[in-house]
């Protein structure tokens, strides 16, 4: 198994995984693969999204991935690594590729002097909670965490 930093020559099985990552999450509402490579192209993969891909492939195909940035500022003027999504393929799962991909964001929030590695998960995710707490991570309750959506979102850009 490879884990590296997105390469274009992997957009098409890249691609295939969002699509599943998409129906996992999504169900019957999932956004089909055209859909789905626009959003690669137009958005996370763009220049201005800050985001980078980590993916961990097989035999040329993605079997995993994770979602990143590095955000500023953090504790003693250094990054925070923080992580928007973990991913494995519903065929691999429990083979060990989410560790592997954590070991690598880990070495890599290291090497680029970041004070700490962040992610958030469900609370109602109990399989992703006991991966988590085996990986050695602690769940915080000094933090809260906000969301404006929807017609929330919608009220207050309107100041209604």
């Amino acid at each position: 198994m490879r884990i590296e930093f997105f390469q274009s020559e992997q957009l098409e099985t890249v691609v295939d995984l969002f699509h599943e990552m998409s129906a996992h999450y999504n169900g019957a509402d999932a956004s089909d693969c055209a859909t789905v490579r626009r959003h690669l192209a137009d958005n996370i993969l763009a220049e201005h999204s800050g985001v980078r891909l980590v993916i961990a492939s097989e035999d040329h195909r993605a079997v995993g991935l994770a979602s990143i940035s590095i955000l500023y500022p953090a504790p003693k003027e250094r990054g925070q690594l923080f992580m928007k999504e973990l991913y494995v393929v519903s065929d691999r799962r429990g083979e060990g590729i989410g560790s592997a991909l954590m070991t690598f964001l880990a070495r890599y929030a290291m090497r680029m002097g970041c004070s700490r590695f962040d992610w958030t998960v469900d609370a109602t995710n109990r399989e992703a909670l006991d991966f988590y707490h085996q990986v050695g991570a602690r769940s915080l309750s000094d933090k809260v965490y906000f969301r404006l959506a929807g017609d929330d979102l919608e009220r207050f850009v309107s100041g209604s």
